[in-house]
């Protein structure tokens, strides 16, 4: 079943997305990247403030958030790129399974 997962994540996610996981990772907030990926997802926007202890943490979901075919817009909306369904849905299974293994 893992190998299921991390066949689909490496075949969804590009490159410089599976960096910038290992970067939240290794900053721990992978959890909270989680949290707003789970929100756009059900709510169709990125409602609600995630609390990032560093700027350079905020701009790392950015850029991990916008590899993924959306744009967020400073009110939290978001305006899609191309099929930016399945790519969200990567970086969700992604995260989700780098949160479990991770504790």
């Amino acid at each position: 079943r893992f190998w299921i997962q991390t066949h689909f994540i490496s075949a969804e996610l590009t490159e410089d997305q599976l960096l910038l996981l290992l970067e939240s990772l290794e900053r721990k907030i992978v959890s909270q990247q989680l949290n707003l990926v789970r929100t756009h997802i059900t709510l169709g926007s990125f409602q609600g403030e995630v609390l990032f202890s560093q700027e350079e943490e905020q701009m790392l979901t950015i850029a991990l958030v916008e590899l993924s075919g959306v744009q967020l817009q400073e009110n939290g909306s978001v305006i899609p790129r191309d099929q930016p369904f399945e790519a969200m849905a990567a970086l969700f299974v992604a995260l989700y399974a780098l949160n479990f293994l991770s504790g």
